[in-house]
Order: C-alpha cells, then sequence, then structure tokens
C-alpha cells in the first residue's frame, strides 16, 4: 500500500476488509488528533485516551461514513463529542502547565519568544470550551469553517462569532500583561 492514497481510498480500502488502510489513516492523523485533544484537555493522559478511543469508535462505525472524503472532520468529530461528553475536566492552569509541549499540526515551533507562547497558552487555556475548541480547529488544526461546522455540529455562523469572540478576549488579555 503506498503512502499517497487519499483518506477516501483508505477509507474504502478499510472498509473491504483491509485493517493496514485504517492503520495508515491512524498513522496519518494521530498527531494532530492527539494534539488537538491534548490542548483542549491540558491532560496528556486523558487525551491520549480519548484519541485511541475516537480511532476505535471510527473503525467499528466506519460504514457509518457516508462521505469518505471527510473522514479527517469525521474523526475529529468524534473525538469532540467524547472530549465533551468527559466529566474530567482539568483547571485552566493546568491547562497551561502541558500545553507547554505541545506542537502545531506540522510538530513544528512557533518563532515567539517563550514568555509570549506561555502566555497566550495561558490565555487561551482560561476561554470557554466552546471558543477554546474554534481558535484550536482554526488556527492549530488549520480546518475550514465548513469542516468545523461538521466537526462541532455547529452553524457556520457560530463558529465565526465564536471566533471573532475569542480572538477578542485574546487580544484583550494581551493588552491588559502589557
Amino acid at each position: 500500500m503506498k503512502q499517497a492514497e487519499t483518506d477516501t481510498e483508505l477509507v474504502e480500502l478499510a472498509l473491504s476488509g483491509r485493517v493496514e488502510a485504517f492503520n495508515l489513516l491512524v498513522w496519518r492523523w494521530q498527531r494532530q488528533l492527539y494534539n488537538f485533544l491534548l490542548r483542549l484537555s491540558g491532560d496528556r493522559s486523558l487525551a491520549e485516551d480519548l484519541c485511541q478511543e475516537a480511532f476505535l469508535r471510527s473503525y467499528l462505525n466506519l460504514r457509518e461514513l457516508r462521505e469518505k472524503e471527510r473522514f479527517a472532520s469525521w474523526l475529529f468529530r468524534i473525538a469532540v463529542n467524547l472530549y465533551r461528553s468527559d466529566r474530567r475536566r482539568p483547571s485552566p492552569l493546568a491547562a497551561a502547565a502541558d500545553l507547554n509541549d505541545a506542537t502545531d499540526s506540522a510538530g513544528e515551533a512557533h518563532p515567539m519568544s517563550r514568555e509570549m507562547q506561555l502566555a497566550i497558552r495561558t490565555l487561551i487555556s482560561r476561554l470557554r470550551p466552546e471558543l477554546r475548541e474554534v481558535v484550536f480547529l482554526r488556527f492549530f488544526h488549520g480546518f475550514q469553517f465548513e469542516e468545523m461546522a461538521t466537526i462541532l455540529d455547529c452553524p457556520v455562523g457560530t463558529l465565526k462569532s465564536r471566533l471573532y469572540k475569542a480572538v477578542d478576549e485574546l487580544r484583550a488579555g494581551l493588552a491588559r500583561q502589557n
């Protein structure tokens, strides 16, 4: 099986019984999904558990995926639902501490001072969960609003409003720190 296959092709192969095709999907999306869940939860262990559970549920329910080209959106939707249903929520300070090791979806560090990174991460961790989800999906994982609407089961207009509110709160928080 070649690496260049699309998610759609891999889903089709997995549905035909080729487990290695699903393993490639896991390999392709595991890092991004884990980083997303780590940023949301602020808890490494919880992020690992939710990531594994999301992949397990996606594998068990793969036949329910109607739009095979939207595998990533569907997978992130499963993960968000698992996160939302989990009752273990850490404090914002714990989230800020664990976010220090999170990287972007390409695994690269951002070119800003450690102090600025910590300030931004702390401010993000203090956002309401629905604002934090939108910030991570848009800025850290590069999802478009239509994909985010699928993942979060929310209208695009609401997501745009949440993103505007989150950016406004982050901007105000940074201004207070300066």
